[in-house]
């Protein structure tokens, strides 16, 4: 059950040259639907109840100039500008992590829906020394201590008061918010006579995005082709970089679902770009033709290696 409240605002200013519209909303979501697990002894497995809300809170902004209005020539020019905030703010009970590729998203008291969660990494240890000054370590199946080495990814250990030193599931944490800061378009016209450009862009920023495909091909713990990347992999005590050395099988588990293979997802694309012609008519059982060229998705601006 979701209600909402919203608030607008549309201006038209300088004999409608410039136009302006700007919401405000609130939404709240209540009774939001759950997966629970049913008692052993039942002999069932899940079940969906009511058992949680939902927050969303963002504004839209819109703004429409027509530079220039003369016979011959027109030319409008537009952007739009969006921020929402996605916010779980009561579950009856913790939910677990749902599992997607390989990695875990999260529906957790206090964050956005499908937020990332696992390990921060803070490099990869240069040498020995460096190893071993951090006490860092992970316990095996018999519970004893296994020290990461030089060559390893430096994972933080951000739950210290249960085990210190030790990386485990408790170390887990949001990581990632696939949600954008900021998202919007950039559109525009131009007008010649019998001829019309028409452009439109859009654009998201903050947005972060799971590359699975990178995990897979930078985890160098196999023998299927890798990327140029491992070129710069760990190899001798005091090399600096953030790729670690290469085993196969990762037994010390370098390629766990962390913060390296969440990346910055923000773009900008030119969606859409048209060019038409008018053709002129005078014939009564024809109303108008126009003859036009279009592409889609012609360009995209982003430094998501994906």
């Amino acid at each position: 059950t979701t209600s909402r409240f919203n608030v607008g605002l549309d201006a038209m200013l300088f004999d409608n040259r410039l136009s302006l519209s700007f919401d405000w909303y609130t939404s709240k979501t209540s009774d939001l639907l759950v997966q629970k697990q049913y008692q052993y002894v039942t002999g069932m497995d899940k079940y969906w109840s009511n058992g949680g809300e939902l927050q969303n809170t963002g504004i839209e902004a819109t703004v429409n100039a027509k530079l220039i209005n003369t016979k011959n020539w027109k030319w409008e020019l537009g952007a739009s500008v969006g921020h929402y905030k996605n916010e779980v703010t009561a579950l009856d009970e913790e939910i677990a992590p749902v599992d997607v590729y390989g990695g875990e998203v999260i529906t957790k008291v206090g964050e956005a829906i499908g937020s990332f969660w696992g390990y921060k990494t803070d490099g990869v240890f240069c040498s020995e020394e460096e190893a071993a000054q951090s006490g860092i370590f992970q316990r095996d199946a018999t519970h004893k201590e296994q020290p990461f080495k030089a060559g390893d990814v430096k994972f933080v250990d951000v739950n210290p008061g249960n085990d210190p030193g030790c990386i485990d599931e408790n170390d887990k944490v949001v990581i990632g918010n696939p949600n954008p800061d900021i998202f919007g378009n950039v559109f525009t016209r131009l007008k010649f006579k019998e001829f019309q450009l028409d452009v439109n862009c859009n654009y998201s920023l903050g947005n972060d995005v799971y590359n699975y495909y990178r995990r897979q091909l930078e985890s160098g713990s196999g023998f299927f082709n890798q990327t140029t990347a491992l070129l710069n992999r760990w190899t001798t005590d005091g090399q600096v970089t953030n790729v670690p050395a290469i085993a196969y099988g990762d037994p010390v588990g370098n390629t766990r679902f962390s913060d390296r293979w969440i990346e910055d997802g923000s773009y900008f694309r030119v969606k859409y770009i048209k060019f038409s012609y008018n053709v002129p008519l005078t014939v009564e059982w024809l109303q108008g033709l126009n003859v036009w060229a279009a592409a889609e998705n012609v360009f995209t601006f982003t430094k998501y290696k994906g």
